[in-house]
């Protein structure tokens, strides 16, 4: 499911940087690399998971910024540590530092994907986003599985950076082949939103 929706965010990026590319018959006046673009796709560069974005933000990486594209009154209300607020409408006037790493999200990640596109398109190569965005957060790093057949070291691990962010781990049982949360109802609420 994971890879279905990366993969969906990876066309509307693709979809949404077409426009910029230009015609077959003159040149690109932004000077967008779509080849540049297709392989960090490809190969998964152009995006990093909440789980890596909470050690950068826990481990004070240098030149990290976190920018959260999506409106000012969905910021104030949930946010994660260390983001500055920049609408998408508002990034294309933003400075970026070439030393940087510029890490985006939105709610689930479409607008992220779209935000990332945009950050390339003006030359800002330093910039990866987060795909599932504030849910993956959520799942990842605020209430993450701990999975019942990973080794006490890995549980630990995961648990130590959830509590780090004052979050609260799950426990992970066996249910036919697959690890579902003890407090997992069987179904996940249904995402809404960019």
């Amino acid at each position: 499911m994971k890879f279905v929706r990366q993969l969906g965010i990876s066309a509307l990026a693709l979809g949404l940087g077409a426009p910029f590319a230009g015609s077959l018959f003159r040149t690109p006046s932004r000077g967008l690399d779509l080849d540049s673009i297709a392989r960090a796709i490809d190969d998964g560069s152009d995006h990093v998971s909440a789980r890596q974005l909470a050690e950068w933000i826990r481990d004070r990486r240098p030149g990290l910024r976190v920018i959260d594209v999506r409106s000012p009154a969905e910021f104030r209300d949930d946010a994660i540590p260390t983001a500055e607020n920049v609408p998408v409408d508002q990034l294309a006037k933003s400075h970026f530092a070439p030393d940087q790493t510029i890490v985006l999200y939105s709610q689930e990640g479409a607008h992220a994907g779209q935000a990332w596109v945009m950050l390339r398109s003006l030359g800002v190569t330093q910039a990866v986003f987060v795909p599932g965005g504030l849910a993956d957060w959520r799942d990842e790093v605020m209430s993450p599985l701990l999975p019942a057949n990973a080794s006490p070291a890995e549980r630990a691990q995961i648990a130590a950076l959830s509590h780090y962010f004052g979050g609260t781990p799950r426990i992970g049982v066996e249910q036919g082949g697959d690890v579902a949360s003890v407090a997992q109802t069987g179904q996940r609420s249904r995402r809404r939103g960019c």
